[in-house]
């Protein structure tokens, strides 16, 4: 079930939020908690009921060897190792066994058939979510017993597809204090209100951008190499409709759990305002960002006989590249990886060795086209068609400017320059509208305020109240088709 969908808006929502604080109110506190839990395994096998059942599994597994963790005194660690094993098993062959497959073939020419598995949506974020919790009860930070408070803090539909990756005491000490207990109508006010402007970023307007990304990069996957404009167009089509898809939704998922008194933690915090490629992964995506560090990065660079700068250099390149990998399976995640662990490593030389500082805007630019570039291959669904894209970037497709602008140039200009559609490819109906359009999102995400500010300053009053009912209406009158989230694809 989407966020984005009729269905979800006016029948699920409403109607989890409802039962669970009638359950509260008769003093059914366990049976509240076991209605959420099947609404939110409800809400989950929407798609395709059939992988509430591996959620299920997952789910009863992991349980089972936490508590083997937290009750065993000489075989806690065996036990870790033993539910690290499963976790990564059951990802890999669900998310990755056709890439592995397909590379063997190509790499010692055997001819294995694909297996041709469909990814459950959101098994990277509930695995790894369970493989953090279970990494908390080795290192004795969680020792929860219930198996009701466990299949709640990993099913909870807000973070169940898509994040924030969660750990066990950033949730379940809310849904077991007194305060939770009661209707509230601040964080109902605040919920419905980021609810709606996350709604907002993902139906007005990251939706509009996937018509133009994806007009373009369909033309590259063809072979087509775009013109100078139009491929930088593309690109950044592409790059406002994954910033305002991905922070759309973790307004909407930090909307709904507010509505239930719960607080998730936040993960999008103005991300294309970064300096620099250090600051951009503190802002993008935090709960993951903290989970490869915590997870990855520190023990891998605790595995060197000694830190130093280039041990930690080398860690952080392993680890993007897991992190890169994480994202899908196929090479362009993993090159998207490595060039976001090269542009770390670049950032550390540049101001740690030779502590340069630029001026902010210089910076802001070649960090904002820096993370285009990576998203290049994050977002091609080949290596050539990722190569196409760039070629389009630097030229190779020529420069195509509006028939107006001839006057001015064709005297003054040598060739290589042609006049007429400029974004023939992409918005040959609507060029003006695609400019307007990419104008207004580097306004909204540079000069107003994100809506983790928004919501922090939040009254509720008439002037509010009305927004909020602008917002919706505007929203549900163009809820014409309900989108997948782009992060449900990894």
């Amino acid at each position: 079930m989407l966020f984005n969908s009729y269905v979800f808006i006016f029948a699920f929502l409403p109607i989890s939020f409802i039962l669970y604080f009638l359950l509260i109110r008769l003093r059914y506190i366990n049976l509240a908690k076991i209605y959420l839990i099947v609404a939110s395994l409800f809400f989950y096998g929407w798609w395709n009921f059939i992988y509430v059942f591996l959620l299920l599994a997952s789910i009863t597994t992991n349980y089972l060897i936490s508590q083997q963790i937290i009750n065993s005194l000489n075989k806690r660690k065996v036990w870790f190792i033993i539910g690290l094993v499963f976790n990564i098993t059951l990802l890999c062959y669900f998310k990755y066994m056709d890439f592995f497959i397909d590379n063997v073939n190509h790499i010692f020419n055997t001819d294995m058939p694909l297996l041709h598995i469909v990814l459950p949506l959101g098994i990277s974020f509930f695995t790894i979510t369970q493989i953090a919790y279970l990494t908390d009860c080795y290192e004795k930070l969680s020792v929860d017993r219930s198996i009701i408070d466990y299949s709640l803090f990993v099913t909870y539909f807000p973070h169940l597809l898509a994040g924030p990756i969660l750990h066990h005491k950033q949730i379940m000490p809310q849904f077991k204090s007194l305060k939770t207990k009661f209707l509230n109508l601040e964080n109902i006010t605040k919920g419905l209100f980021i609810f709606f402007i996350g709604l907002f970023k993902k139906v007005i307007i990251a939706d509009q951008f996937a018509i133009w990304a994806n007009l373009g990069y369909e033309s590259v996957e063809k072979g087509m190499v775009l013109n100078l404009l139009e491929s930088w167009a593309s690109v950044y089509s592409y790059a406002f409709q994954l910033y305002f898809d991905f922070s759309g939704y973790c307004d909407m998922a930090i909307g709904a759990s507010l509505l239930f008194n719960i607080a998730l933690p936040i993960n999008f915090n103005s991300p294309l305002k970064a300096t620099n490629i250090i600051d951009f992964w503190k802002r993008w995506h935090i709960s993951l960002t903290n989970f490869i560090t915590a997870y990855i990065y520190t023990p891998l660079l605790k595995s060197f006989r000694q830190i130093s700068f280039t041990n930690a250099m080398i860690a952080t390149i392993i680890t993007f590249l897991i992190a890169g990998f994480w994202h899908g399976a196929g090479w362009n995640f993993i090159i998207f990886g490595l060039l976001n662990g090269i542009g770390i490593i670049i950032n550390h030389i540049w101001s740690k060795k030779l502590k340069i500082k630029l001026p902010k805007i210089i910076a802001w630019i070649i960090t904002f086209n820096f993370i285009n570039i990576t998203w290049v291959f994050f977002r091609a669904q080949t290596f050539e068609g990722a190569i196409t894209m760039l070629k389009g970037m630097l030229g190779f497709g020529g420069i195509s400017l509006p028939a107006f602008l001839s006057k001015y140039f064709q005297n003054s200009w040598g060739g290589g320059i042609h006049f007429g559609e400029t974004f023939a490819n992409i918005a040959p109906e609507e060029a003006k509208f695609l400019l307007t359009y990419i104008f207004l999102a580097f306004i909204i995400i540079l000069i107003f305020k994100n809506s983790i500010k928004l919501k922090d300053n939040f009254k509720p009053n008439y002037k509010n109240l009305f927004f909020i009912i602008f917002l919706a209406t505007l929203c549900i009158i163009n809820l014409n088709k309900a989108t997948q989230f782009l992060y449900f694809d990894f």
